[in-house]
């Protein structure tokens, strides 16, 4: 038999190669950047300043409107603040601002003052500012809302807010499901966790009565008042479901 010569692969030698310098870490964020959420990404309904001053000896609750940046890309507005106290329905919960012509960026440096708060009114109430803008000739255009439960605030210290504007403010769960208006939550039938926040969304009136010979309840639902705003618009559609629950489970 012949021998057959055996090949060898000789791998290629490659040149040494400089190594690369390691990429630079990223720059450590600072509370600052956390804090900093003035930019169109953040929020397509812009960003609203403002701050709140608690008078406990004169009971009155001092709101500074600031500015607002930028709230809308589909051409100027002329946008306005208006205050509303939570629950509360009377003309006294509700202050505005003036109405500023033609701006994107609208600086208002107005003082709105609430007179006749008490502590008791500062530990429930809750203040819902709402920006829109002004139509004089149809029906003014809701842009965003914020709010700020007023149990936050620490008596005669002026606290600075710089918050995005949400179209909806999210609403508690109900039991037997999400719902819009006013039901029975489940902070209503479970006691509340230490340090959650609970915000009165409305009141419902209702009437029940018993019929042991028939083995019928009959609810009657009368009326709602102080309805928190639902919609876009700064309204809403309510209806009211209602529900049997079975205390075991809870």
């Amino acid at each position: 038999s012949s021998n057959t010569p055996t090949s060898r692969i000789i791998p290629p030698v490659n040149p040494p190669v400089n190594n690369p310098a390691p990429p630079k870490p990223p720059p450590d964020r600072t509370e600052e950047d956390d804090n900093d959420y003035d930019s169109d990404d953040a929020t397509t309904l812009g960003s609203l300043e403002f701050s709140l001053l608690y008078e406990q000896e004169n009971h009155t609750l001092h709101c500074c409107v600031v500015k607002a940046k930028p709230m809308d890309s589909n051409g100027l507005a002329d946008p306005y603040v208006k205050l509303h106290l939570l629950p509360g329905a009377s003309k006294s919960n509700k202050l505005r601002t003036k109405t500023l012509k033609n701006t994107l960026n609208p600086v208002w440096n107005e003082t709105l003052v609430y007179h006749g708060i008490t502590a008791d009114e500062m530990s429930r109430k809750t203040l819902r500012l709402s920006v829109s803008d002004e139509d004089k000739f149809g029906h003014n255009e809701f842009i965003g809302e914020t709010r700020v439960a007023l149990k936050k605030l620490k008596f005669d210290q002026k606290k600075n807010f710089s918050v995005c504007l949400e179209r909806v403010i999210p609403v508690k769960k109900a039991v037997g499901g999400p719902a819009r208006g006013m039901a029975l939550y489940e902070d209503d039938v479970r006691p509340l966790n230490e340090g959650e926040d609970s915000e009165e969304r409305g009141r419902v009136l209702v009437s029940l009565m018993y019929n042991s010979q028939q083995g019928r309840l009959i609810v009657g639902v009368v009326r709602c008042a102080h309805l928190a705003a639902m919609d876009s618009n700064g309204y809403s559609d309510p209806f009211v479901k209602v529900y049997v629950l079975d205390p075991l489970a809870y």
